[in-house]
């Protein structure tokens, strides 16, 4: 088995604390990135929301839209009815015109 000597000791135990110092460091990063993801993850939820409701608001204005369109095109197919011709000015014609 192999001795140390004492300077030898010394720079491991040195060499350890540098490593336990970076080690909480590292750990308390991880805490505030955890943090930062958790609030970020609460966000994206509050954005999906407000979006599904803005979509399911389009959605009614787009079906809304599709029965005014409807309703239109209906009004579109009702028969054309000629108009009647001008009237230019006789007497005698002027009561037919008005019938």
């Amino acid at each position: 088995m192999e001795t140390i000597n004492k300077q030898e000791y010394i720079r491991i135990l040195s060499e350890l604390d540098l490593l336990t110092t970076k080690f909480v460091t590292l750990e308390q990063e991880n805490k505030k990135l955890l943090g930062d993801l958790q609030q970020v993850s609460v966000e994206k939820a509050q954005q999906h929301e407000e979006l599904s409701k803005r979509v399911q608001q389009l959605e009614v204005v787009v079906l809304s839209l599709r029965q005014q369109a409807s309703t239109s095109q209906s009004l579109l197919n009702r028969p054309k009815i000629s108009l009647p011709t001008k009237f230019d000015g006789k007497r005698s014609q002027f009561q037919g015109f008005l019938n």
